[in-house]
């Protein structure tokens, strides 16, 4: 009985993971309502996801502003980018739908350009932010980069993308039925942070990859080099 009020056992942690998850999806829920400022809360959530709720490494509040922080630079600008990429590819699918219609070959070719472009955002976006909150580079960096990334681990990009598209149809599903509807009212509450958790299993492996040489002993250089772990 002594064991079950003991904070570190497997009911505990489990607790304390799901309580860091929900906090953690209000604080991206928060932090991106501007829309322009879901890049670096991205990287605040998975940040803190992987630091914290995987590695059991200090508080999730001080790491995600810790890596909102850190990354607001390039990450502020990508966000830009990516939102204004996502209108243009919606006005091109309507458009390109209307044409489609018309049978001619220019609405094909125009419709293929549409197709092969919501491709290469959707594997940008799937990465990109994780990406950035574990390196440092430049904003043109970052999506050569994570471009290269993407096509070189093109199963783990697929994982990622349908992931994205369940949490879409989803939200579309409970959109057009009224009694699913309540359901939209509860993502904010769990869904960022669960999608943080499980797409963290997918893309860790490859990151570490390309995680280049330890600095070395951390009692010796005084870097904590959690993410080796």
């Amino acid at each position: 009985m002594s064991n079950f009020f003991n904070p570190e056992n497997a009911f505990f942690t489990a607790v304390n993971k799901i309580v860091d998850t929900i906090w953690l999806s209000i604080l991206w829920t928060i932090c991106s309502l501007p829309i322009i400022t879901i890049g670096p809360a991205s990287c605040g959530l998975y940040y803190a996801t992987v630091k914290v709720t995987r590695r059991n490494r200090s508080y999730v509040t001080k790491e995600f502003f810790r890596g909102f922080k850190q990354n607001f630079k390039v990450g502020f600008p990508a966000s830009i980018v990516l939102a204004a990429l996502a209108v243009i590819l919606t006005i091109d699918f309507f458009y390109a739908s209307a044409e489609l219609e018309t049978g001619s070959t220019f609405s094909k070719v125009y419709f293929v350009g549409f197709v092969i472009g919501t491709v290469l955002v959707s594997f940008i976006s799937v990465w990109i932010f994780p990406v950035l909150s574990r390196f440092t580079v430049s904003f043109s960096q970052l999506f050569k980069s994570t471009l290269t990334l993407s096509s070189r681990h093109f199963i783990r990009t697929l994982i990622l993308v349908l992931i994205a598209i369940f949490w879409i149809l989803l939200i579309r599903i409970a959109l057009m039925n009224v009694e699913l509807f309540s359901i939209l009212g509860l993502l904010p509450f769990f869904a960022p942070g669960l999608t943080a958790l499980i797409r963290s299993f997918i893309i860790e492996p490859v990151l570490k990859k390309y995680q280049g040489e330890s600095a070395g002993n951390p009692e010796e250089t005084g870097i904590d080099e959690w993410y080796r772990e």
